[in-house]
């Protein structure tokens, strides 16, 4: 236990050092690790780790190329602490539901529950790099690259590779039958399409007074925007807990 605790110290101490993560978020880190650890074990956190490394290279990567997006998201940079429950917290309610019943199918919602945090990061933080704006879902009208609801086929792609990586990854530790690989990865994968609706319909959207741009910020320019649509409370930090929530919800009826 110990050993899992200094790991999960270390880890959250590098990523806060490298940028990565904000204080709140490595004190946060820390506390979803040890939990997780606990329960799960060594496998627990190795998954963790896949899913927090790969999602920071694919935030740092071409981030120059990012900047437009920067003015519409809700967040960037460095991780806070809502940000790490929001892809971590429904793995803390899985270990904890393992700990006290020891049924497996909370060691596969555990894995769908990384997959599809995973998956929503890569299909956001590599579609927005995609050379086609990306179209809303329900329009298919072109729009701006981080606009909440909407689909490129390159973050569709990138989605996909997410979350077999995490289920993948994950045979590492367990065995896992082909159709059961098959499974995880498909639920996995519903965790990007939840939070692509989710933001299509629900999440909040603001304008700018100034530049007349959509955005999730509630102060862009250094002035408060505009309330457009959505409900006011669903922000990109709810819809993503949500999401993976959901994945993982489906998850357990399919192994239950």
């Amino acid at each position: 236990m110990f050993a899992i605790f200094a790991v999960t110290c270390f880890v959250a101490y590098l990523g806060y050092r490298l940028r990565s993560l904000t204080r709140s978020g490595a004190l946060l880190t820390v506390v979803t690790g040890t939990v997780i650890g606990f329960s799960f074990g060594w496998f627990g956190l190795y998954l963790l780790g896949v899913f927090f490394s790969t999602s920071s290279l694919a935030s740092k990567y071409r981030s120059h190329d990012k900047k437009g997006v920067d003015e519409i998201v809700e967040k960037t940079g460095a991780r806070d602490a809502m940000q790490v429950l929001a892809n971590g917290g429904v793995g803390i309610l899985c270990a904890l539901g393992y700990q006290l019943t020891n049924d497996p199918v909370y060691l596969y919602m555990y894995v769908v529950s990384i997959a599809a945090a995973t998956s929503d990061t890569w299909g956001s933080e590599f579609g927005v790099l995609s050379k086609l704006k990306p179209r809303f879902m329900f329009t298919f009208k072109r729009v701006e690259p981080g606009t909440s609801g909407a689909v490129s086929t390159f973050g569709t792609v990138m989605s996909m590779f997410g979350a077999l990586l995490i289920v993948v990854s994950s045979l590492v530790f367990i065995d896992l039958k082909v159709t059961h690989l098959l499974l995880l990865w498909v639920i996995g994968l519903t965790g990007s399409i939840i939070d692509t609706l989710l933001g299509a319909t629900f999440q909040r959207t603001f304008r700018c007074t100034v530049c007349g741009k959509l955005t999730e910020q509630k102060i862009h320019h250094d002035v408060p925007t505009s309330y457009v649509s959505g409900w006011r409370f669903l922000g990109n930090d709810a819809v993503n807990f949500l999401s993976v929530c959901g994945a993982t919800l489906i998850c357990f009826f399919v192994f239950g």
